[in-house]
């Protein structure tokens, strides 16, 4: 059967209710008797059946050894010390156990997974969220992918990841055996400008995989990923969307949509356009199609597309918006990568020329920094008319001299910064050549950790998962510290669970791949018995983490 994608609009009610965690009340007859819980049963149920008697998912997955399901909860903000109680960050747990309800029908042995992003436990984000609960309702497993062992594979034709860490269990996947759902949020992305079924992927690799190429090769990376598994199905919870600079806080959209799918790539370009996005203008589309994937013979059904205007992810320092939000933060753009604008001469910089600078990293430290500064912006206290000069790369070379450029094309060499007299923020391994002037470093290539709290500190408000306000604050530490624990243990016993970290700009070396492999799409690539060195490095990249 043709690949296809089916829309459902769900009626037009009050969805706000408990769309980010559920009520204590879950699992009794009156929660089920909610009308906002019936009506997302009616509007799942209804797409699902559709999309089944069009493609026959469910034979497929009645034969299959295990389901696997990943939703997509990076950050469950849920009480987590923001001004508002519920932000649209995260997969809604009402719409992901209606949709376990249903594939119950042909699979009994379900496993809900996910790694949320680092630093935060997954087994947090479970419970905040109420995934646990679920799992127990249900009676499904339920996995925190980070603490899991990985396997190695390496991809021929990948452009970026070439090698490849995923978690043991993803062998099943990998090997036909068993089948993956992903189950994201319609939602935009600062990273990748939307993050959908596809690209939920990221949060099946262990996090310094992650970390590796998280800069402006990600959308070739999360490209490379196809090659290795794809999701079986895709359901895309559109219930309440989410607009904005996606890790950070996000404004919810009622968009009352189920977008349902057996190709990701055509699925999510489906779902882009109901955004009211041109998947045309989304590089991470763009990329997954030029490298052949995707349908060309997709087939909708359902109901009549609805088409929103999600405002678009914006990850620039030097745009009006954030201009007007942070008067007083002058950003300084100077990168001088292979694809960024070359400049001989400090007169052919101009505004145009300048935002092309600081966005030619597109992907990374920026990103990540700009999210950190979407925390001040969501916090019920802020400092923003705080001064902070930000060094974005590692300057261009004019005359002998490193300069960097503000918004309207002005120059600034590392003595005119000096007499700001104001902090400095150097971003990743680039802009470290300033940071002997430093107040705030983040050192990676790239680690949004860092880059995020570099934000929120230089703005000297907490960062709000990790502080008491956040009513999870004990749990998440408690969580986090057994997780570092778990992680480091597995690496003392010699047990793999992550490649090591490294922060470089570069695409890792792999070795090189007969003729006759290099059509593959991956190849098993058996990782080797850790020597007590390996041990030791690997322990330390643990306790790391604890750092943030």
């Amino acid at each position: 059967m043709k690949p296809h994608v089916v829309i459902t609009n769900a009626a037009d009610i009050d969805f706000r209710t408990d769309y980010v965690a559920l009520p204590k009340n879950y699992g009794t007859d009156a929660y089920f008797a909610r009308k906002d819980v019936k009506e997302i049963y009616r509007t799942v149920y209804r797409n699902l059946d559709l999309l089944n008697e069009k493609t026959g998912f469910a034979k497929k997955f009645a034969s299959c050894e295990r389901l696997y399901v990943k939703p997509n909860l990076v950050s469950v903000y849920h009480k987590s010390g923001m001004k508002d109680s519920d932000y649209p960050e995260s997969t809604d747990p009402r719409v992901f156990d209606a949709v376990i309800a249903y594939l119950k029908q042909f699979q009994k042995n379900i496993v809900i997974t996910e790694s949320s992003g680092k630093p935060m436990p997954t087994r947090t984000s479970f419970k905040v969220a109420g995934y646990d609960r679920i799992a127990r309702y249900h009676k499904t497993g339920l996995v925190a992918l980070e603490t899991c062992p990985v396997v190695r594979y390496l991809l021929p034709k990948a452009e970026v990841m070439k090698e490849v860490y995923i978690p043991e269990i993803y062998q099943d996947i990998i090997e036909g055996k068993s089948c993956y759902v992903s189950v994201p949020k319609l939602k935009t992305n600062i990273y990748t400008g939307v993050t959908l079924g596809f690209k939920n992927a990221m949060g099946t690799i262990p996090y310094a995989l992650r970390e590796r190429n998280h800069n402006y090769y990600i959308n070739k990376k999360l490209a490379d990923l196809l090659y290795l598994f794809q999701p079986d199905l895709i359901i895309i919870d559109g219930i309440i969307g989410g607009e904005g600079n996606t890790p950070a806080p996000v404004d919810p959209v009622d968009s009352h949509v189920i977008i349902s799918g057996t190709d990701p790539v055509g699925t999510d370009e489906v779902a882009t356009r109901i955004m009211g996005i041109d998947p045309a203008t989304v590089p991470l589309m763009t990329e997954a199609r030029r490298r052949g994937f995707g349908s060309p013979d997709l087939e909708i059904s359902g109901d009549t597309p609805p088409v929103f205007s999600f405002r678009r992810a914006n990850p620039s320092l030097m745009d009006d918006e954030f201009h007007r939000q942070f008067p007083n933060v002058l950003a300084l753009a100077g990168h001088c990568l292979p694809h960024a604008p070359k400049i001989s001469s400090l007169s052919e910089v101009t505004p145009e020329i300048a935002r092309q600078l600081e966005l030619a990293c597109d992907g990374g430290c920026l990103n990540a920094l700009r999210s950190g500064f979407e925390y001040v912006i969501y916090a019920p206290q802020k400092n923003m008319p705080l001064p902070l000069t930000v060094i974005i790369g590692g300057g261009i070379m004019i005359d002998g001299n490193r300069y960097w450029f503000d918004r309207d094309g002005n120059a600034y060499d590392k003595n005119r910064i000096r007499s700001l007299n104001r902090p400095v923020l150097t971003l990743g391994n680039c802009g470290s050549v300033l940071n002997d002037i430093a107040s705030y470093k983040t050192p990676g290539c790239c680690s949004p950790s860092a880059c995020m709290l570099a934000a929120t500190g230089a703005m000297k408000i907490p960062f709000p998962l990790l502080s008491l306000k956040n009513e999870s604050f004990f749990h998440f530490g408690l969580s986090a510290v057994s997780m570092v624990a778990s992680r480091a243990w597995s690496c003392l016993r010699g047990r793999w669970i992550d490649c090591p970290s490294e922060h470089k700009d570069q695409i890792y070396p792999v070795p090189e791949v007969p003729a006759e492999s290099q059509k593959l799409d991956y190849i098993p690539w058996p990782l080797p018995r850790m020597d007590w060195h390996m041990r030791m490095r690997l322990f330390l990249d643990q306790l790391r983490i604890l750092k943030l």
